[in-house]
């Protein structure tokens, strides 16, 4: 089954957040994650994994006005509210989501009138359709939302008694943080995108994952896929340079992200010091970690922290 890109790689937070994903139930879920993080493809993989061949309805709660959302999502508002809460209009998302799922991006948008409507619903298991009918809500509901709804609680902007409806969040760790992981997510991408131009992926030199890793990546996996895509649109090569990765980043106006005074040589040697320092403070000047996630031998390693005058700061201080 195909992975969602954020979910990949390494680190001990990337490996929680597919166990988690992977522990799920076919219940609703809250998934927590910054934008860039491609949330369809997430709960389309949470979706695929417990009700997959059930149909999967996407809306999102930031795109319509509130009387839209409460149509598209439920129908039309009951007359009486407090006495039909419980009320669903044929063809509602809800229902047409079937067995399957309803999935709800930005749901801190959601109006608080269909909160309530939702949050009983899904209490209940069953709406009234109609007139005199009732039927079963099969559906589950799969939430997102970029960041903790907890001060939305706290605020009286999101009903506590919806938040009740859904499992524990699912948390996706951002990329930055997660240099490690950089080198699965930008392989499988590549592989992504030179697909859609039917061509064989490239491979990445060494110092090319090195820039790359050593990059914020504040819009997460959608700024990582728009660099690719842009490296793969240049004529094609058997491998991807770091002069490649840093043409894209001058050409794309990243480049205040790097000293533009000094020379190639000197931002790729400042580049790989960085990178290299910050591998060993995490993993604590253990070497033969250190040397194994930068896919090198330990001897290398030693003389490579000569070579860029990497010293271990001090117990008590920090580099």
């Amino acid at each position: 089954m195909h992975i969602p890109l954020a979910l990949l790689g390494r680190s001990a937070a990337a490996a929680r957040a597919r166990d988690a994903f992977d522990a799920a139930g076919p219940g609703s879920h809250l998934i927590v994650a910054e934008q860039g993080l491609d949330p369809d493809d997430l709960a389309r993989y949470l979706h695929d994994r417990t009700r997959g061949g059930h149909p999967l309805v996407t809306i999102d709660c930031a795109g319509d006005d509130a009387g839209s959302l409460e149509r598209d999502i439920l129908g039309a508002r009951p007359r009486l509210a407090s006495a039909d809460i419980d009320s669903v209009s044929p063809g509602a998302a809800l229902l047409a989501a079937g067995e399957g799922t309803l999935f709800l991006r930005h749901v801190g948008e959601l109006p608080s009138p269909v909160q309530r409507r939702l949050g009983r619903l899904l209490r209940d298991g069953e709406a009234r359709v109609g007139a005199r009918g009732r039927a079963r809500v099969d559906a589950r509901v799969i939430a997102w939302t970029p960041a903790p709804l907890d001060a939305d609680i706290r605020e009286g902007r999101f009903r506590a008694d919806l938040l009740r409806r859904f499992a524990a969040p699912l948390h996706v760790p951002p990329l930055r943080g997660r240099a490690e992981d950089v080198p699965a997510i930008v392989e499988a991408a590549a592989a992504e995108s030179a697909a859609t131009l039917h061509r064989a992926a490239p491979r990445f030199t060494h110092a090319a994952l090195t820039v790359l890793g050593a990059l914020p990546w504040t819009g997460n996996v959608d700024e990582l896929r728009s660099m690719l895509t842009r490296l793969l649109q240049r004529p094609a090569a058997a491998a991807i340079r770091q002069e490649d990765v840093l043409g894209i980043l001058r050409g794309d106006g990243l480049t205040s992200r790097m000293h533009m005074h000094v020379s190639l040589r000197e931002a790729r040697r400042r580049f790989e010091r960085d990178y290299i320092a910050e591998v060993l403070e995490h993993y604590h000047w253990r070497m033969s970690d250190a040397a194994r996630i930068l896919g090198m031998a330990r001897a290398n390693l030693y003389r490579k922290t000569r070579q860029l005058g990497i010293v271990r700061a001090p117990a008590g201080r920090s580099r």
